[in-house]
């Protein structure tokens, strides 16, 4: 296929320096919108786990197109000839799909203390019924599938933030540990760590959750102690 006579005749330098502006800020605009989710991808396969949904590839890809779209533009202005009008269009159908993809502004809850938050509030809800129960029953299970069921009841409107470099949500659960003051490492953010005294008279739910790194992270207390949930039968 030959190329258009457009693409092969000189054009003026002053109308390919206004052609490049225009473009320029229209990609530019695409680029503001596009960066965040840009940067959370980066971040979510740097670090193990993270916090919030997957970047939104409606922005995404719109940026790329924009760049490509740009960079075809700018490289036919160095050559002294106009670009071709699919570029152009190109560059002008990435803004739509922009302004159409941002149209629910910035996406919350990626950050770790909005994670901790949730997970927080999980436990607590947890907590509370179990308390409730204690206080029936004068008694709380030691089987892990039953704290796991009630776990499960629990966070029923409170999905886990929670999710794996693949974006995949990382749910939350329960693990029984031996004793409360030497919570196992390697635990997931999500998970809570419960410690049931023999005979069901006492227990510990201490909740794991996500450091600014992606790390799992014990949560603790603004003193520094661990922030355990406990509950205990009244003599």
């Amino acid at each position: 296929m030959k190329p258009s006579p457009a693409a092969r005749q000189p054009s003026p330098l002053p109308l390919r320096i206004l052609h490049g502006l225009v473009f320029g800020g229209l990609t530019a605009m695409c680029l503001a919108a596009g960066s965040p989710e840009l940067v959370h991808l980066v971040h979510t396969q740097l670090q193990p786990f993270h916090s919030g949904p997957p970047p939104r590839l409606e922005l995404l890809l719109p940026m790329l197109a924009a760049l490509v779209g740009l960079t075809a533009v700018l490289v036919q202005s160095v050559r002294g000839r106009s670009a071709r009008l699919h570029w152009s269009l190109l560059i002008l159908g990435a803004l739509v799909l922009t302004l159409w993809g941002q149209r629910d502004g910035l996406v919350a809850g990626r950050t770790s203390d909005s994670a901790n938050l949730k997970i927080l509030e999980v436990a607590r809800k947890l907590h509370e019924e179990t308390v409730h129960s204690l206080r029936t029953k004068e008694a709380v299970s030691e089987d892990v599938g039953s704290w796991q069921a009630a776990l499960e009841q629990a966070s029923q409107e409170m999905p886990s933030p929670v999710r794996t470099r693949s974006f995949a949500p990382l749910p939350f659960r329960i693990q029984k540990v031996d004793s409360p003051e030497m919570p196992p490492s390697d635990a997931p953010p999500g998970t809570l760590l419960l410690y049931v005294m023999e005979g069901g008279v006492a227990y510990a739910l201490h909740p794991v959750g996500l450091s600014p790194t992606g790390e799992p992270w014990p949560l603790r207390a603004p003193d520094g102690e661990a922030l355990v949930f406990r509950g205990a039968v009244n003599p």
